[in-house]
């Protein structure tokens, strides 16, 4: 994590201010801890901060591979695309690019600084880092270490890393204080987390008034088996543009935009829980924001 990170970080369990104590390098914090005035203390670990409360967070998702070894990380890339056909390949390829180019220009448009939520594998952030201006701060997260292994390993080989901090945090307990972000960005990210509405409040909380969020989702149709599934899973809240505008709503968002990439029927696909083979599907990326009041 660059040092400049320490300037948002909050205690994820009571949000107080956070206090490191480890080793520094290249104006980065290499290892050690941080702790809250209440005792709460995460570790820092090969440069990436563990801020994720173990007890609260004991029950969400946990990567089953070690992504962190590259020929694994392209290996499940490589068979996860195999399902699809070319068209959806170059939608999901279209829709990365126009993501990253938002994301960018929102981002040089204001602090130059970017949090990017459940980011996984690096499918969106690693093309974003090298868009990104040199003197940007792009700040990726997963309620996992393991895949942001990963994406360390993919952007020091690609000379990009300098952009780059990686922080272990749940969705709905960031690690961040109140109204530091102007940028907010997610690929699919959103759509995995169960109880979706409260990832949704967080990212509101850390999101600065008149700030933006730009996102990537898949939505169903209505009584589909792919939504009563999603149901049964706990992430149908942002499923369809009726739920997602309730969320949003009830967060203290606004929608400002939703643009359709594609819209096809879903492949047989053992690596993807939802949605269901056969069932009609939407790829979109929604422009939300954080208005006065």
């Amino acid at each position: 994590m660059h040092e400049q990170v320490a300037d948002f970080l909050a205690c994820p369990i009571c949000r107080t201010s956070l206090v490191f104590e480890g080793e520094r390098a290249n104006n980065r914090f290499v290892s050690g801890y941080f702790k809250c005035g209440n005792g709460h203390v995460y570790q820092v670990k090969d440069e990436i901060g563990l801020f994720k409360d173990m007890k609260v967070s004991a029950k969400e998702f946990k990567w089953e591979v070690d992504v962190a070894d590259e020929e694994k990380y392209d290996e499940i890339r490589k068979q996860y695309y195999f399902y699809f056909e070319k068209d959806q390949k170059i939608a999901m390829q279209k829709m990365v690019d126009k993501l990253v180019g938002y994301v960018a220009a929102s981002c040089a448009e204001s602090l130059n600084v970017v949090l990017d939520v459940a980011t996984g594998m690096g499918t969106f952030i690693l093309p974003l880092i090298e868009e990104c201006s040199d003197d940007a701060l792009v700040i990726g997260t997963d309620i996992d270490e393991r895949p942001l292994r990963g994406v360390m390993n993919k952007a020091r080989k690609a000379c990009t890393y300098h952009k780059l901090s990686l922080v272990v945090t749940d969705a709905k307990h960031l690690s961040f204080k109140n109204s530091t972000f102007s940028t907010i960005s997610s690929y699919f990210g959103f759509d995995n987390v169960p109880d979706t509405a409260s990832a949704f409040k967080e990212s509101a909380r850390v999101l600065q008034i008149g700030g933006h969020m730009f996102f990537s989702s898949l939505w169903v149709k209505e009584n589909s088996e792919s939504m009563r599934l999603a149901e049964r899973h706990g992430v149908c809240q942002i499923a369809s543009e009726c739920r997602l505008k309730k969320v949003l709503r009830k967060a203290g968002l606004i929608l400002e935009r939703v643009e359709e990439i594609y819209c096809g029927v879903w492949p047989h696909n053992p690596m993807d829980l939802l949605p269901v083979e056969g069932d009609e599907y939407v790829h979109v990326i929604v422009q939300a924001k954080k208005p006065r009041g």
